[in-house]
């Protein structure tokens, strides 16, 4: 983690700084070079760009220093964290294709479509926010960039047979008892009554199979008992466990035993249920595979994104503020970025 650690040094800085000087700084310059990685650099333009395009929406008064702050620091340590992603595929020899990019450039296009007409373009929309469009296209670049990272890392994941088929038999134990359709009501009422309703056979598994069961008749004939009548509104997946627990035991068109939960009696009545048939072995197993790579898949790419860290030459701007500063190594100001912005985020 601490080699992994990056780049905040310079907010560290700027929290110390006057409102002046940070934004002096901010006034755009020729060339204004903030970091380098491995010879490619990012500028001061460029952060500015990306920190008004991810404001675009956010209608505020007037600049909080701090927040600018922070956010400059958070665009560039992303920034350089693209950059290695896209500096890492080049080794690869893995490439995005046009093809691949307007793709994905359709998909958002298409989210927006009923904001576009022959008169008003996507084109238009950009301009209007003030989105530099090539700037665009590279964020959309860089997404499909480290997903394609992703992929390979996800490769690269060695998976034992003995995690894979302990993880495989956890998932057979969760699903046990699952649902694959449920349909139930929630009866309330008084003790007295309720005793009453679970004695009735008017809705009975063997009237049922006589006569059909119609959710409207059901309603109708307990409330007219004086109970308060619920259809449930929950899917197998998210049932309550303290209803699942009971509805597992009960057969089709009968009532539980009488509930208390909170200030509330009731008792429930099972309609239908359809068990979830177990999984194959060898699908279960394939699950369990592939639950358990996109689980260590983050743990890969911290271990991917710290050692391209260790390896590349980085260079990052020592401080807006060059005499507030001492000169420390690249790498560790690095760290000190990425640990301040880990204790932000939680």
């Amino acid at each position: 983690m601490k080699k992994f650690a990056a780049l905040f040094i310079v907010v560290v800085c700027l929290l110390f700084l006057s409102y002046d000087t940070i934004f002096s700084f901010f006034v755009k310059k020729e060339d204004s070079i903030l970091a380098k990685v491995n010879g490619e650099i990012v500028t001061l333009e460029e952060v500015e760009t990306l920190y008004d395009m991810r404001n675009v929406h956010i209608n505020m008064p007037a600049p909080d220093v701090e927040r600018i702050q922070l956010e400059y620091a958070s665009i560039l340590y992303n920034r350089i964290k693209q950059i290695l992603v896209s500096q890492e595929l080049k080794k690869r020899n893995v490439t995005v294709s046009e093809g691949e990019l307007k793709a994905l450039e359709n998909v958002i296009k298409d989210s927006y479509a009923d904001m576009f007409s022959d008169e008003y373009s996507f084109a238009d929309y950009l301009e209007e926010n003030g989105i530099d469009y090539d700037e665009w296209i590279k964020q959309i670049r860089s997404q499909i960039e480290n997903n394609k990272l992703q992929a390979l890392l996800l490769e690269e994941i060695s998976l034992s047979s003995e995690e894979t088929m302990q993880y495989a038999e956890k998932i057979r134990q969760q699903k046990q008892g699952d649902f694959e359709t449920i349909r139930f009501f929630m009866i309330k009422g008084k003790q007295e009554l309720l005793e009453d309703i679970r004695k009735d056979t008017k809705f009975s598994a063997e009237n049922v199979q006589k006569h059909g069961f119609s959710e409207e008749d059901f309603e109708i004939y307990f409330k007219k008992k004086g109970a308060s009548v619920f259809q449930a509104l929950f899917d197998g997946e998210n049932l309550p466990e303290q209803y699942k627990k009971v509805l597992t035991g009960m057969e089709n068109n009968t009532f539980s035993d009488i509930l208390r939960e909170n200030n509330d009696v009731y008792v429930l009545y099972l309609v239908q249920k359809e068990i979830s048939e177990a999984e194959d072995a060898v699908d279960l197993y394939l699950i369990a595979e592939e639950n358990l790579l996109q689980e260590k898949l983050p743990q890969a790419f911290d271990a991917w994104l710290a050692d391209a860290i260790k390896r590349s030459d980085i260079y990052i701007v020592d401080s807006f503020n060059p005499k507030n500063i001492k000169k420390e190594k690249d790498a560790n100001k690095i760290g000190k970025l990425q640990d301040m912005l880990t204790e932000i985020e939680n």
